[in-house]
């Protein structure tokens, strides 16, 4: 997985996240959502099966909010493969 800058503004920033489809960038951008410093956090697939999508930020520090919600989309799948294998054995 590759991730690009292709955006980089005074309040926004766009990245594209080559080798991801709509499950990692709707998980970001709910997760975005929950920093009360983001104003709009939105994602762009242009095609179910092609290409990748494109993430959308604006915000107070938008590359800061990115760096914050990837943290805590990984210890919230961290908790629920805690959770699962528990659930399972």
């Amino acid at each position: 997985m590759k991730v690009k800058t292709t955006k980089m503004g005074k309040d926004g920033i766009s990245v594209k996240i080559e080798g991801a489809g709509h499950t990692l960038a709707n998980v970001l951008r709910e997760t975005l959502w929950d920093d009360k410093t983001v104003t709009s956090a939105a994602y762009e697939k242009k095609h179910p099966y092609l290409g990748h999508p494109n993430l959308m930020i604006k915000g107070k520090n938008p590359e800061k909010s990115l760096k914050d919600a990837v943290k805590r989309t990984q210890d919230m799948f961290s908790e629920f493969r805690t959770e699962f294998e528990k659930a399972v054995k």
